[in-house]
């Protein structure tokens, strides 16, 4: 799992004000937002996780506000600061995101529902020449409040956060060593076909067919290990974590795993396939792994002969669930 440059707190991060969100212009000071995200435990961690924080304010008929973005510079400043303004008396709801970089996309910003504004990588949509690589490791929560009608009072809060994404570690053994050292050279492309496109800010996957697309991850070679590695690759969850339902779920993990061989004439030559639901399902201690808050899916395709499996890795069997919080 990744872990963020760690500011060593154990506490809920502070959201200072370092953005205005006004709906008057009397000034800046009456609601402070508090971020707290426990992973799979039951202590504060964001700080491990989360360098950049937006979070979006609309009112209660969810229209957009304003936005206010906190990097880990002011989130790591525990000064108690008022983070924006609102109309006291009338109700609000935010959203915030954890880790929107150059992979993510707020899309149908609009909508006055949650469930019809999404997350998705820019690149979506818009063809071979712009194909999409990864994602970000995406956390979301969000929060409805009523400020109080009086004057003078300081309101606070707390926005919980919740995962949006999979670590996805695929390692690839048995094929030959590239000839070039840049990847685009390498003869090998991985893909997920009909993976997630989209992730509402009700942090739920988009499971119609027209939100699902091709991801095709940078693939590295690790001359230590001797394989074809996937390096720093996320994929949008492949569960509804907020039905009580602790399995993948079909219609969120129709992905199916492709690793091709290019040809000398630019043709790609199948070499294995298959459907990760199937791979997760069938395998109680993948799924064990995938369902967690911090989420990873470790896979391994192995070939003998040109004949190539899709494992469970060793270490997952050895040493069982990782010690993460």
């Amino acid at each position: 799992m990744k872990y963020i440059h760690q500011i060593l707190l154990a506490f809920s991060i502070l959201v200072l004000s370092v953005s205005c969100i006004k709906e008057d212009m009397d000034g800046c000071d009456n609601v402070t937002i508090y971020f707290q995200y426990l992973a799979d435990g039951d202590t504060d961690v964001l700080y491990k996780y989360m360098t950049k924080v937006d979070l979006y304010v609309f009112d209660e008929s969810g229209h957009i506000k304003g936005v206010g973005t906190y990097y880990e510079r002011d989130l790591k400043n525990f000064a108690v600061k008022p983070s924006f303004k609102l109309i006291p008396g009338r109700r609000y709801k935010v959203v915030a995101i954890g880790n929107a970089y150059d992979a993510t996309k707020v899309v149908n910003l609009k909508a006055t529902s949650f469930s019809d504004i999404y997350l998705q990588n820019p690149n979506w949509g818009k063809g071979e020449d712009n194909r999409v690589t990864n994602h970000d490791d995406n956390y979301l929560g969000q929060l409805e409040f009523t400020l109080p009608n009086q004057k003078g009072i300081m309101y606070n809060d707390t926005v919980r956060m919740y995962s949006s994404h999979i670590d996805v570690d695929v390692e690839i053994y048995g094929l030959p060593e590239p000839q070039s050292r840049q990847a685009d050279g390498f003869p090998y492309e991985l893909s997920f076909e009909y993976s997630n496109a989209q992730c509402s800010f009700n942090n739920e996957i988009n499971t119609d067919k027209s939100a699902k697309g091709t991801i095709y991850p940078d693939l590295i070679y690790d001359y230590e290990k001797k394989c074809y590695r996937t390096y720093d690759f996320d994929l949008f969850r492949m569960d509804n974590q907020f039905n009580g339902n602790e399995h993948v779920e079909v219609d969120c993990c129709e992905h199916i795993l492709v690793l091709r061989e290019k040809g000398v004439n630019g043709d790609m030559k199948p070499l294995i396939s298959g459907k990760l639901y199937d791979f997760i399902s069938e395998n109680e201690e993948i799924e064990d792994l995938v369902i967690r808050q911090e989420a990873i899916l470790p896979i391994e395709l192995k070939f003998h002969n040109l004949i190539g499996e899709i494992t469970v890795p060793d270490w997952v069997v050895v040493d069982g669930k990782p010690d993460w919080n």
